[in-house]
Protein backbone atom coordinates (compact mmCIF):
# COMPACT_ATOMS: atom_id res chain seq x y z
CA UNK A 1 0.00 0.00 0.00
CA UNK A 2 1.59 3.41 -0.91
CA UNK A 3 0.89 6.33 1.24
CA UNK A 4 -1.06 8.34 -1.19
CA UNK A 5 -3.83 5.55 -0.60
CA UNK A 6 -2.98 5.70 3.23
CA UNK A 7 -3.26 9.65 3.84
CA UNK A 8 -6.43 9.38 1.67
CA UNK A 9 -8.09 6.56 3.56
CA UNK A 10 -7.13 8.15 6.36
CA UNK A 11 -8.50 11.27 5.85
CA UNK A 12 -12.04 9.85 4.33
CA UNK A 13 -11.71 8.17 7.95
CA UNK A 14 -11.53 11.21 9.75
CA UNK A 15 -14.19 12.33 7.81
CA UNK A 16 -16.01 9.94 8.94
CA UNK A 17 -15.22 10.01 12.56
CA UNK A 18 -15.62 13.90 12.43
CA UNK A 19 -19.53 13.32 11.34
CA UNK A 20 -20.03 11.08 13.60
CA UNK A 21 -18.84 13.59 16.59
CA UNK A 22 -21.43 15.97 15.28
CA UNK A 23 -23.61 13.70 15.44
CA UNK A 24 -22.93 12.83 18.56
CA UNK A 25 -23.13 16.16 19.95
CA UNK A 26 -19.62 16.84 20.53
CA UNK A 27 -19.04 20.08 21.78
CA UNK A 28 -17.07 22.02 19.01
CA UNK A 29 -13.93 22.36 20.83
CA UNK A 30 -13.61 18.55 20.33
CA UNK A 31 -14.12 18.50 16.66
CA UNK A 32 -10.75 18.92 15.45
CA UNK A 33 -9.13 16.52 18.01
CA UNK A 34 -11.23 14.17 16.69
CA UNK A 35 -10.23 14.80 12.85
CA UNK A 36 -6.49 14.82 14.01
CA UNK A 37 -6.67 11.59 16.41
CA UNK A 38 -8.27 9.79 13.59
CA UNK A 39 -6.48 11.10 10.31
CA UNK A 40 -3.26 9.82 12.84
CA UNK A 41 -4.93 6.23 13.66
CA UNK A 42 -5.69 5.04 10.64
CA UNK A 43 -2.03 6.36 8.98
CA UNK A 44 -0.47 4.66 12.17
CA UNK A 45 -2.60 1.09 12.05
CA UNK A 46 -2.32 1.23 8.06
CA UNK A 47 1.23 2.27 8.32
CA UNK A 48 2.29 -0.51 10.97
CA UNK A 49 0.29 -3.15 9.04
CA UNK A 50 2.16 -2.81 5.46
CA UNK A 51 5.66 -2.68 7.62
CA UNK A 52 4.13 -6.56 8.24
CA UNK A 53 2.74 -5.82 12.12
CA UNK A 54 -0.36 -8.04 12.47
CA UNK A 55 -3.37 -6.24 12.58
CA UNK A 56 -4.31 -6.80 16.44
CA UNK A 57 -0.99 -5.14 17.43
CA UNK A 58 -1.42 -2.48 14.68
CA UNK A 59 -4.99 -1.46 16.19
CA UNK A 60 -3.74 -1.61 19.47
CA UNK A 61 -0.98 0.91 18.79
CA UNK A 62 -3.25 3.15 16.62
CA UNK A 63 -5.62 3.40 19.66
CA UNK A 64 -2.85 4.53 21.99
CA UNK A 65 -2.41 7.18 19.40
CA UNK A 66 -5.92 8.52 19.09
CA UNK A 67 -5.27 8.85 23.46
CA UNK A 68 -2.00 10.18 23.09
CA UNK A 69 -2.91 13.09 20.44
CA UNK A 70 -6.08 14.17 21.41
CA UNK A 71 -4.81 14.20 25.40
CA UNK A 72 -1.79 16.46 23.92
CA UNK A 73 -3.51 18.31 22.04
CA UNK A 74 -6.26 19.46 24.68
CA UNK A 75 -3.28 19.36 27.13
CA UNK A 76 -5.18 17.05 29.85
CA UNK A 77 -5.28 13.42 30.98
CA UNK A 78 -8.85 13.65 30.82
CA UNK A 79 -9.80 12.52 26.96
CA UNK A 80 -13.66 13.13 26.66
CA UNK A 81 -14.64 9.45 25.59
CA UNK A 82 -16.91 10.82 23.14
CA UNK A 83 -13.72 11.99 20.63
CA UNK A 84 -12.27 7.90 21.66
CA UNK A 85 -15.22 6.46 20.43
CA UNK A 86 -15.80 8.75 17.42
CA UNK A 87 -12.08 8.44 16.18
CA UNK A 88 -11.79 4.53 16.68
CA UNK A 89 -15.02 3.84 14.71
CA UNK A 90 -13.05 3.64 11.51
CA UNK A 91 -10.49 1.13 13.39
CA UNK A 92 -13.27 -1.28 14.62
CA UNK A 93 -14.08 -4.39 13.24
CA UNK A 94 -17.40 -3.63 11.72
CA UNK A 95 -17.48 -5.88 8.85
CA UNK A 96 -16.45 -8.88 11.10
CA UNK A 97 -19.68 -7.57 13.44
CA UNK A 98 -21.86 -7.29 10.53
CA UNK A 99 -20.85 -10.75 9.38
CA UNK A 100 -21.34 -11.66 13.10
CA UNK A 101 -24.80 -10.69 13.09
CA UNK A 102 -26.27 -12.00 9.71
CA UNK A 103 -24.08 -15.69 11.01
CA UNK A 104 -26.14 -14.92 14.15
CA UNK A 105 -29.31 -14.72 11.68
CA UNK A 106 -28.74 -17.46 9.48
CA UNK A 107 -27.56 -19.96 12.55
CA UNK A 108 -31.29 -19.83 13.58
CA UNK A 109 -32.87 -20.32 10.32
CA UNK A 110 -30.51 -23.07 8.50
CA UNK A 111 -29.86 -26.74 8.98
CA UNK A 112 -27.59 -29.25 8.15
CA UNK A 113 -24.24 -28.45 6.87
CA UNK A 114 -25.08 -24.78 5.86
CA UNK A 115 -25.90 -24.45 9.96
CA UNK A 116 -22.13 -26.17 10.59
CA UNK A 117 -20.74 -23.79 7.95
CA UNK A 118 -22.76 -20.64 9.46
CA UNK A 119 -21.98 -21.74 13.13
CA UNK A 120 -17.90 -22.01 12.44
CA UNK A 121 -18.33 -18.46 10.54
CA UNK A 122 -20.32 -17.13 13.31
CA UNK A 123 -17.00 -18.24 15.97
CA UNK A 124 -14.93 -16.73 14.03
CA UNK A 125 -16.28 -13.61 13.08
CA UNK A 126 -17.04 -13.49 17.15
CA UNK A 127 -13.16 -14.02 17.54
CA UNK A 128 -12.41 -11.44 15.44
CA UNK A 129 -14.89 -8.70 17.02
CA UNK A 130 -13.45 -9.83 20.60
CA UNK A 131 -9.96 -9.29 19.88
CA UNK A 132 -9.94 -6.00 18.03
CA UNK A 133 -12.24 -4.43 21.20
CA UNK A 134 -9.56 -5.96 23.59
CA UNK A 135 -6.86 -4.41 21.25
CA UNK A 136 -8.41 -1.27 21.44
CA UNK A 137 -9.08 -0.99 25.08
CA UNK A 138 -5.45 -2.44 25.54
CA UNK A 139 -3.70 0.90 23.60
CA UNK A 140 -6.79 3.38 24.97
CA UNK A 141 -5.87 2.19 28.64
CA UNK A 142 -2.24 2.39 27.82
CA UNK A 143 -2.91 5.95 26.30
CA UNK A 144 -4.66 6.88 29.61
CA UNK A 145 -2.10 5.50 31.72
CA UNK A 146 0.53 7.75 30.00
CA UNK A 147 -1.59 10.90 29.87
CA UNK A 148 -1.71 10.54 33.35
CA UNK A 149 1.75 10.03 34.15
CA UNK A 150 2.44 13.16 32.05
CA UNK A 151 -0.44 15.38 33.04
CA UNK A 152 0.20 14.59 36.98
CA UNK A 153 -0.75 17.58 39.26
CA UNK A 154 0.27 17.81 42.71
CA UNK A 155 -2.50 17.02 45.01
CA UNK A 156 -2.96 19.77 47.65
CA UNK A 157 -1.97 17.31 50.45
CA UNK A 158 1.04 16.13 48.77
CA UNK A 159 2.13 20.15 48.60
CA UNK A 160 1.36 20.40 52.45
CA UNK A 161 3.71 17.21 53.27
CA UNK A 162 6.07 18.29 51.47
CA UNK A 163 6.33 21.62 52.57
CA UNK A 164 9.22 22.50 54.69
CA UNK A 165 7.28 24.66 57.26
CA UNK A 166 4.75 23.66 59.65
CA UNK A 167 1.11 24.37 59.06
CA UNK A 168 -1.31 24.32 61.63
CA UNK A 169 -4.66 21.99 60.24
CA UNK A 170 -7.39 23.34 60.92
CA UNK A 171 -10.74 21.06 60.79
Amino acid sequence: MDLEKILLDGLWSALFATAMSIRNSTPYKYIIPTFLSSVAAVFTRDSLENYGLSTNWSTLSAAFVIVMLTGLYIRSQKVPPVVMVCAVLPLWASVSMFGLLNDLRKVSILSGDALNQAAIDLSANTAIVFVITVSIALGFAAGLGLLRIIFRRETLEDSLINKKEDIPFTV
